[in-house]
């Protein structure tokens, strides 16, 4: 996550003609991978519950 979100500001952002995301982006961003984490924890546990460990 932080290797992507550094490309497009870091020193090879004029090399791949990129352009830094505005500073709204971000809390959608954090948002989203929070959301996704929390998600795929949920179903992981529902998983086990439902089909055992292995």
């Amino acid at each position: 996550m932080a290797v992507g979100i550094f490309i497009p500001m870091g020193p090879f952002a004029k090399y791949f003609k990129l352009q830094a995301l505005p500073l709204a982006y971000f809390p959608i961003l954090a948002a989203i991978l929070l959301g996704y984490m929390i998600l795929t924890q949920a179903m992981k546990g529902f998983y086990i519950r439902r089909y055992g460990w292995q």
